[in-house]
């Protein structure tokens, strides 16, 4: 008869975290295992019923000498797990003063239940009636000793719990350690994250030191003959475990980032990592065959073979972080209802895996748009030399030359292109801004600064293709100011960089940083960009010069400085502007013409006379006068032939 290879750990795990357990919802994963028992027992015919003859309840027990499938197994292992259930949703209402005392009793039976159960599914694994593997009957006998220890320490036996979560703690230390699978190495770590902080509470209420670690205690409790006296069958089951993982290397999931080393514990998080690390290889290996093109002489360009890699690794990490991140808010909502230590513990290596794998997605995204701009902007030059070349052909055919027909050209195709590019780097801004926002490069000093830098460098060359933009359209006076912002950009890029160390930039310390070669933040492309920023604002100024009037087809016919004047510049000026005649000026009555023409110099005699009298303070001029502006006053008659303007 084959082996039974049960993977207990397993089925445990995606049950609790499938059926409730992620927010601590005990009463829906109870109700999960009795409906998998219910049809577990259906599937291997022990469905226990009422008879319809005597009305009496038959109970049918899993035994070994009725064990022969894994359902009988799984009947065992769910039945334990819906009286824990149940147990901690007791135990989870003592903290309210109104439970009556009666419910901590009825929590301990409930969990002494379950025990039972784990001890008769160890049992069966251990027997010959049902052959099982050696690592299911170590998964067996460690779930055993859990709920035991939980047992004892629920119960406030520090010494047995003591001696029990330490002899679980080293078998499932063991089943880590020799197991075939990164995946079933965390699961076995998981269950010593749950067992680790009642084995410190149970060592320090006995006096014994765990500043070091438990590793100190477990050891005692093992050379004690702890083992031996709670597994029956220690010492072969530890050599058993030995030999099997023997020759076995697993795939390595532990992180390295920036210089720190830490490992994955959580069991949906280590498959997560392991298609990261797989997509970070399909990049490394594509980068690596671009550098040999390079190497001979060619650009790197981002084609179709290349731009599947690239969404095939973003979708890959796209989900990645999806999962880490909802991880993450799990282990919040978790630890807001339990302040668990377990989940105290588990939130800093959730959070770091989460920035690590968001990181990774972000500069992988910020690499393929990059190479997007650098690809495009290639295709963009080839093309416009070739309609130069073109008409360059043109010209020497015909002996004729239109300079506008090739500049209508160029011009349309970079108006086609233009747009799209500026597109691209909106998204390489909004990629590293994000960058900037996460914790881990929020607390490393020297990343922060080295983001905000090729942040303010990726603002500037947008700034260079929108001012280019907008100088298509003849919007000169934005278009200088955009060059004008990216000038601006590129020196508080070189600022922010003359902060850090030489060697903090000289090549990323991490290997799978993608976007570093495509923003090098070196001296050569920082006086790149600066000449294109230079060039481009004579260009453009060169060019409004020319649409408001300006004549600027040779600088050699230009006329010499000693030649201009003030009075040439307004004359221009004069003949430019535009006649204005005021009509409506004609038609107005309100003003006193004579008093103008007077201003004007045209009655000099009668205003030197009128002021003489006034001086003399004859009131009869005056008098003259007031007769003489009543008519007028009267001419100021409203609309409506002046009826409403008579008095």
């Amino acid at each position: 008869m084959a082996e039974v290879d049960l993977p207990l750990f397993k089925l445990i795990n995606s049950s609790r975290s499938t059926y409730g357990l992620r927010h601590q919802d005990f009463n829906k994963y109870q109700s999960h295992c009795s409906t998998r028992v219910h049809h577990l027992r259906k599937a291997a015919g022990l469905s226990q019923t009422v008879s319809s003859k005597n009305k009496k309840y038959a109970k049918k027990q899993v035994e070994q000498s009725n064990a022969t499938t894994d359902k009988h197994l799984q009947i065992l292992l769910y039945d334990a797990e819906r009286h824990w259930a149940y147990s901690q949703q007791l135990r989870s209402l003592l903290d309210n003063p109104s439970t009556p005392p009666s419910t901590r009793q009825h929590s301990l039976r409930r969990l002494a239940r379950s025990v039972s159960h784990a001890q008769s599914l160890a049992a069966i694994t251990r027997s010959s009636s049902l052959p099982t593997t050696v690592s299911t009957q170590a998964q067996a006998e460690a779930y055993h000793l859990l709920l035991l220890g939980t047992l004892y320490f629920s119960k406030n036996h520090h010494e047995k719990g003591l001696a029990t979560l330490s002899v679980a703690y080293s078998l499932l230390s063991k089943i880590a350690e020799t197991s075939a699978t990164a995946h079933e190495e965390a699961l076995a770590n998981e269950m010593i994250d749950d067992l680790e902080p009642m084995l410190r509470f149970c060592a320090y209420s006995l006096g014994r030191e765990t500043a070091q670690g438990v590793s100190g205690v477990v050891h005692e409790a093992i050379e004690n003959g702890e083992g031996q006296k709670l597994v029956t069958g220690w010492d072969d089951l530890i050599k058993a475990l030995e030999g099997q993982g023997e020759g076995k290397e697993k795939e390595d999931v532990t992180i390295e980032w920036r210089g720190t080393i830490f490992p994955i514990r959580n069991a949906q998080l280590v498959e997560v990592v392991h298609k990261v690390k797989r997509a970070l290889k399909s990049l490394q290996a594509d980068k690596m065959v671009e550098d040999d093109k390079e190497g001979k002489g060619k650009k790197e360009v981002l084609g179709n073979r290349r731009m599947g890699v690239y969404d095939k690794a973003l979708l890959t990490l796209g989900e990645a972080e999806d999962v880490a991140r909802q991880l993450v808010e799990d282990n919040k909502v978790a630890l807001s209802k339990t302040h668990s230590s377990r989940f105290e513990t588990s939130s800093i290596p959730l959070t770091q895996a989460h920035s690590y794998i968001l990181y990774q997605l972000l500069s992988v995204r910020t690499k393929r748009d990059l190479l997007l701009i650098s690809t495009t902007s290639i295709k963009l030059q080839s093309r416009l030399q070739r309609i130069l070349n073109r008409e360059a052909q043109f010209v020497a055919k015909t002996q004729s030359k239109d300079p506008k027909k090739a500049a209508t050209k160029m011009s349309k195709l970079k108006v086609r292109v233009l747009p799209g590019m500026v597109k691209v780097g909106e998204g390489v801004v909004r990629s590293l801004e994000q960058m900037r926002e996460l914790e881990s490069v929020e607390s490393d000093g020297e990343l922060a600064v080295l983001v905000e830098a090729r942040i303010a460098f990726a603002r500037a060359s947008r700034c260079l293709h929108l001012s280019r933009t907008y100088a298509l359209l003849s919007e000169f006076r934005s278009s200088l100011s955009l060059n004008a912002r990216g000038k601006l950009y590129l020196r508080e890029s070189r600022s922010a960089l003359s902060t850090l160390s030489d060697n903090s930039h000289d090549g990323e310390q991490e290997k799978e940083d993608f976007s570093s070669h495509l923003l090098p933040l070196d001296e050569d492309a920082f006086a790149s960009l600066a000449a294109d920023l230079e060039k481009d604002y004579e260009e453009i100024s060169r060019a409004w010069f020319e649409a408001t009037g300006g004549v600027l087809e040779n600088e050699a016919d230009l006329p010499p400085i000693s030649s201009l004047s003030l009075e040439d510049v307004q004359k221009r000026e004069k003949e430019r502007r535009p006649k204005f005649y005021d009509i409506a000026y004609s038609y107005v009555v309100a003003f006193d013409m004579d008093k103008i023409a007077r201003k004007a110099g045209l009655k000099a005699g009668e205003v030197e006379e009128k002021e003489m009298e006034v001086d003399q303070g004859d009131e009869e001029s005056e008098e003259e006068q007031e007769e003489q502006v009543q008519p007028q006053e009267q001419k100021r008659g409203g609309w409506g032939f002046g009826l409403f303007g008579r008095k």
